[in-house]
């Protein structure tokens, strides 16, 4: 049984708080979404080279947005800070590396979780509109041709 962390910030109330889409979401979706970022975040305790889906990127923007849980929180499960950086993926070299790592990231989940990565993505979840060049998530058609790779970004 995976012991998955117990963040020190309320990340419900954020997200209603939030000026984000995920204040919109009924309490279905911001409860999975959050579960799935606990997830996210065990996963980064096992190892670099993660890449989180739309859902759970939401909820890591309100995570950092309370700098010192967010920092505690880290330390904590993790050991050191989780960096962010989100405009990786936008030059077409880094999209390749990004699907990559995002594919390993789906097999790591699968293994550990026994399910699939993107199925709540399925389930409803809006997605951004650009996502041709940089989204990894169950709408784009570009992360099924990217081969499993071991790239750790």
């Amino acid at each position: 049984m995976v012991e998955l962390p117990v963040f020190s910030v309320d990340l419900h109330e954020a997200a209603r708080r939030s000026e984000t889409e995920a204040s919109e979401w009924v309490p279905e979706q911001l409860d999975e979404a959050v579960e799935r970022y606990r997830r996210f975040f065990y996963l980064a305790s096992l190892g670099p080279g993660i890449a989180p889906t739309r859902d759970i990127d939401m909820i890591w923007h309100l995570h950092m947005q309370a700098p010192v849980a967010y920092y505690r929180d880290c330390m904590k499960y993790l050991g050191r800070v989780l960096d962010h950086d989100g405009g990786f993926g936008k030059t077409p070299e880094e999209a390749v590396i990004l699907g990559q790592v995002f594919a390993k990231t789906a097999e790591r989940w699968q293994e550990v979780f026994g399910e699939p990565y993107v199925a709540a993505e399925q389930s409803g979840m809006k997605c951004w509109h650009d996502c041709q060049d940089r989204c990894w998530h169950a709408c784009s058609e570009i992360a099924a041709e990217v081969p499993a790779g071991t790239a750790e970004a």
